[in-house]
């Protein structure tokens, strides 16, 4: 269980919670439901802060922890991809050491962020200290039975093999498929029940596919055709994050088949990992074509472009740019 989870369910709660991961709907969801736990909705005005930017003032930060909370027990600080635990100056580091070192029993900082480095000293010092949990994306099995679920609370049903066929058409972002469930349930209100042909009439096709199409191309040392694809992508003003996303979930999917030595059964892979056997089987495919060295040389990459476009150091499309010429 989620230590986050525990904490709710025992009313124990640590000082500092830092959640992280690539599934952005289930930080949300929990950080909503341990703030409605912490605070009282109407004095929530006097006792929550909320920073959204890179590497919030600490002096601030500090200045907000130093105050008593209003006719309340707690008072929360929400900070959400601040990146400090994933790069940062000494300064920085050394400024929130001393915060986490001295959070008073009143207050509770809670931290959502897509990029941590596991390495780094504030990470291992909030994991010594506090509560720390990691959200990635959804194994396909966890995400059909919430497809089930959320379809109907919205008042229509779902078979298995539809709610598959809806995440291999629009990929295994919780919100992305939230999104489309809610679209397919106002489609289907009459008849109550959403079928592949509703899904191919209503949802549109993930960019993750369009993506992992042009990455299948630049594999097979197909330039001219990814370059293709990849041209497409801009034409249909598709999201440079988004394809930064699925660039890093392609090749994270083939670094998990060339951890294992050449020739391991998908089957062994699949069962470490929790997937299906015939993606597993995919995968191994197109890991012959390349190597583990190259593949983490790209996800290193994309994690920077990543961080320099959400940073504002770089232009998006031009970020991405030096990142797929490096896959070519």
């Amino acid at each position: 269980m989620l230590k986050i989870k525990e904490d709710m369910k025992s009313g124990e709660y640590k000082s500092v919670y830092l959640l992280y991961g690539e599934e952005a709907f289930l930080r949300d969801y929990y950080k909503k439901a341990l703030t409605e736990k912490l605070l009282d909705p109407d004095l929530a005005d006097f006792n929550y802060k909320e920073y959204t930017m890179d590497k919030p003032d600490t002096e601030d930060v500090a200045m907000f922890l130093s105050s008593y909370p209003c006719m309340s027990e707690k008072k929360v600080i929400f900070i959400k991809d601040s990146d400090i635990f994933y790069k940062c100056t000494e300064s920085v580091r050394e400024d929130w050491k001393s915060i986490f070192s001295d959070v008073p029993d009143y207050a509770v900082i809670i931290f959502s962020e897509t990029n941590i480095d596991k390495r780094s000293a504030l990470f291992k010092y909030v994991s010594e200290h506090y509560c720390v949990d990691e959200f990635p994306f959804q194994k396909e099995v966890d995400l059909i039975n919430w497809i089930e679920r959320y379809a109907k609370s919205k008042g229509a049903g779902i078979s298995k093999d539809a709610a598959k066929y809806l995440i291999d058409c629009c990929g295994t972002s919780m919100y992305m498929l939230k999104n489309e469930i809610e679209k397919l349930a106002s489609y289907c209100s009459a008849k109550k029940v959403i079928t592949e042909e509703d899904i191919d009439i209503c949802s549109c096709k993930m960019v993750e596919s369009k993506v992992f199409e042009m990455l299948d191309a630049f594999l097979d040392k197909d330039a001219k055709k990814g370059g293709e694809l990849y041209g497409a992508l801009k034409l249909l003003k598709e999201e440079p994050i988004a394809i930064n996303g699925a660039v890093f979930a392609k090749f994270n999917q083939l670094k998990k088949v060339l951890l294992f030595p050449k020739g391991t059964p998908a089957s062994v892979i699949a069962r470490e990992f929790g997937e299906r056997d015939f993606l597993v089987k995919m995968w191994q495919r197109q890991a012959d074509k390349t190597n583990l060295e190259k593949v983490n040389k790209i996800l290193e990459l994309s994690a920077d472009t990543d961080h320099r476009i959400k940073s504002g150091l770089s232009d998006a499309w031009a970020a991405l740019d030096v990142l797929i010429a490096n896959i070519i």
